[in-house]
């Protein structure tokens, strides 16, 4: 997806003047749109099944309940809490940006340091 980002966005600042530019770049969007899907829905969601193998049956549709169903709509709902707090705060999301970048910074960081 950074590979597409970079002529994206380029497209996007260079094509205030020339539509022929946003043209392409809504295609460009387009295909990052359908690569990061396909991708997701090739990759991730089978392999958020495999960890369900190993368990018997009760614990398979507990678990799968527990995180489908409580995991999914926790996650959207404190998701969107802190959003709305965030442009609460800062008056709208852009403003909030450069509050948000160092959490992500560390929160990144301490995801790649190698467990024991």
């Amino acid at each position: 997806m950074a590979v597409l980002a970079v002529p994206f966005f380029v497209c996007v600042f260079m094509g205030l003047e020339k539509s022929s530019l946003l043209n392409v770049a809504v295609g460009i969007g387009t295909v990052q749109c359908l690569l990061s899907k396909t991708s997701k829905y090739a990759l991730f969601d089978p392999t958020t099944q495999m960890a369900y193998i190993p368990l018997d049956n009760e614990s398979k549709v507990k678990g799968k309940a527990a995180i489908d169903v409580l995991g999914s709509r926790i996650g959207k709902s404190g998701g969107s809490l802190i959003q709305q707090g965030l442009v609460f705060i800062f008056g709208d999301i852009l403003s909030a940006t450069p509050a948000v970048a160092p959490f992500i910074r560390f929160y990144w960081v301490g995801c790649r340091q190698p467990t024991n």
